[in-house]
């Protein structure tokens, strides 16, 4: 079933490998409306695949859908960790930001992860087993 996109509608560009990747809207259509135009600048075709064939290849590439609830949050959720690691990836000892924030920012980190993380239950000590007796060490 294709799908008829208007100017305006929001969409999302889904991967097959990694889901939601891009919430963009529909900006113009060109080629008599066999192509359109997102607000990002990417060109897709009409009914929002980008598959092609060519002797006998065929690529099944990123594919775009209307935009779910979910996937703003799955987005916004990607462009915070792209931020977080390409901020701590330029982190040195040099860096401006001072110890004090450093902390805040970990606390924060450490509190989220443990207000989702499933509660941890202690294991049972299990006494070691008894060692063999060899026989060659009166007890």
């Amino acid at each position: 079933m294709t799908r008829e996109y208007q100017i305006g509608d929001q969409v999302t560009v889904i991967s097959s490998q990694n889901g939601p990747q891009i919430i963009a809207t529909v900006a113009r259509f060109t080629n008599e409306r066999q192509c359109m135009v997102l607000s990002d600048g990417s060109q897709w075709r009409a009914d929002g695949r980008r598959q092609w064939r060519f002797r006998g290849s065929h690529y099944t590439g990123p594919f775009l859908e209307p935009t779910r609830p979910e996937d703003v949050e799955i987005v916004a959720k990607r462009r915070a960790i792209g931020a977080l690691r390409k901020w701590t990836a330029g982190l040195t000892l040099e860096s401006a930001i001072d110890a004090g924030a450093l902390r805040r920012i970990l606390d924060l980190v450490e509190h989220e992860t443990s207000l989702t993380a499933p509660a941890e239950t202690p294991e049972p000590e299990v006494a070691a087993p008894p060692r063999p007796r060899l026989g060659l060490v009166p007890e």
